[in-house]
């Protein structure tokens, strides 16, 4: 669902599995990807902006899409990235699992992040239940996220809380009022 309130005072954006391995083999790929990718660097240039981390989390083993370039481990194309940026290596769905995910969040005070990626039933959505438990409010950031299934991005707009970047720069720029509990 798409909300307008951020829970937490400290966000990191988390670009989870931007590399070119795990393109699909559908005919709507192009677009698909060039309007995550965009939705990504959108993202990755606000937090640049405030001084917020940057994590990028790079899966490590072959990929379940058979993509058969010699480049798969490369970023997608177009996608923007910084010598500031924090790169995570994992060899699990879950961000979390078996990485230094949580100790780089822990290390940089972060309260909550933003995830962004591909695939998004996949990686970013275990990621996604994996912060909560782990005491960081996710976030899924809107037309950030690349889905297996070509409405995969919808579905998980249903369950996941969702925002868009003026939510998010209000929030990294200070201007987001103190989020008050309903029924306080």
């Amino acid at each position: 669902m798409m909300v307008d309130m951020i829970w937490g005072k400290k966000m990191a954006l988390v670009i989870v599995d931007p590399q070119r391995k795990f393109s699909l083999k559908v005919p709507d790929w192009d677009e698909r990807m060039g309007s995550a990718v965009e939705g990504m660097n959108m993202f990755s240039r606000i937090f640049r902006r405030y001084g917020a981390p940057v994590i990028l989390v790079r899966f490590e083993g072959a990929s379940h899409c058979s993509y058969e370039g010699d480049d798969g481990d490369d970023w997608l194309p177009g996608l923007e990235t910084s010598p500031s940026d924090i790169v995570v290596s994992k060899r699990n769905m879950s961000c979390f699992k078996e990485t230094d995910l949580l100790k780089v969040m822990q290390e940089n005070g972060i309260d909550c992040a933003l995830y962004t990626g591909m695939l998004t039933e996949f990686c970013v959505i275990s990621t996604y239940y994996a912060s909560s438990e782990r005491g960081v409010m996710p976030y899924m950031g809107k037309g950030a996220t690349i889905a297996y299934n070509s409405n995969g991005n919808e579905a998980a707009q249903v369950v996941c809380s969702t925002v868009d970047e003026k939510t998010v720069e209000r929030l990294l720029s200070g201007e987001q009022p103190e989020p008050v509990m309903p029924f306080e």
